[in-house]
């Protein structure tokens, strides 16, 4: 083995990655990266690539890419621009991108708002209907003759007013006592809202590890919502050791993740930290005092009677 592919070798697996991980977080070919850690440069697309490939596996593991292309120059190959032109990712993808951009394509995309327009349409001019119907049918007759009034002519007993006052008295007392009931009510609500607020402590990041402590945590129905702000990322939850999702998120795409009920304890791991936000419940989560691109973030809970 290369020593420059062993050194990587080594830096990935201190940092816990299997050469699946770095496929996901790099985007490059695991067989490539297998080439690179053995030192078989010729098995690479071209000598840009070696020099790009190196760099970035550097970078993602945590080592100064710079400092190692340096080191190891005569190992590898002298580079060659017109390689990466004539095999630019961009370039390859450009006919996909003018597909998408297609007139057709764009209304196809659009079907289903469309869709669901017109449905709402239809949903509302049938309610429409049914009130007009309902309203007209409850419609009362006025009589026709006045022989259908009948009129009584008994009187009403009479009421003393000491017991009229005494009646009064007793109606506002009750509607005092059930307006001081409401505003009790309301104010332990409020107050139930207020102290089950997620309190979030974030620490700094210190050797691509951050640790955060969230109080007041809910015993079940906990979500952790994962977004790249303005570039891609690999990102990952793990609950007591094992992964539960894993995926890259493109740049303004969000993904949410449920939490099992009684839940502790959690990490969530990021290819490209700066760039992932995260949420807890509906609690943001601030990790931006840290450097490290590659990140695990730690999270300990404690419920709200701790």
């Amino acid at each position: 083995m290369d020593e420059i592919g062993q050194k990587l070798r080594t830096a990935r697996i201190e940092k816990g990655y299997t050469l699946d991980d770095l496929q996901q977080i790099t985007k490059i070919q695991k067989r490539y990266l297998i080439a690179i850690e053995e030192g078989n440069f010729d098995a690479l697309p071209g000598d840009f690539y070696v020099r790009a490939f190196i760099k970035q596996y550097a970078d993602t593991v945590g080592l100064d890419s710079d400092a190692l292309l340096t080191q190891f120059q005569q190992d590898i190959p002298d580079t060659q621009p017109q390689e990466y032109v004539e095999q630019s990712v961009e370039s390859k993808t450009r006919a996909t991108r003018a597909a998408a951009a297609s007139p057709a394509n764009k209304m196809r995309r659009h079907l289903p708002q469309i869709a669901l327009a017109v449905l709402a349409v239809i949903i509302i001019a049938v309610v429409y209907f049914i009130t007009w119907r309902a309203s007209a049918d409850n419609k009362q007759a006025i009589p026709a003759d006045s022989s259908s009034v009948v009129v009584s002519s008994k009187k009403e007993p009479s009421v003393s007013k000491s017991s009229a006052a005494k009646n009064t008295a007793s109606a506002s007392s009750k509607a005092s006592s059930s307006a001081v009931k409401k505003s009790s009510s309301s104010k332990k609500s409020s107050s139930s809202k207020t102290s089950d607020k997620l309190s979030v402590a974030v620490g700094t990041d210190a050797n691509s590890v951050q640790a955060v402590t969230v109080k007041n945590w809910p015993a079940k129905s906990n979500t952790v919502t994962l977004a790249a702000k303005d570039s891609a990322a690999w990102v990952s939850v793990i609950i007591n050791g094992t992964t539960t999702w894993q995926g890259s998120l493109s740049a303004g795409q969000t993904h949410t993740v449920s939490l099992p009920d009684g839940t502790t304890a959690f990490s969530v791991k990021s290819g490209n930290a700066t760039a992932t936000t995260i949420k807890l419940n509906k609690t943001n989560v601030d990790i931006s005092n840290g450097t490290s691109i590659v990140r695990t973030i730690n999270f300990t809970t404690e419920s709200a009677g701790n």
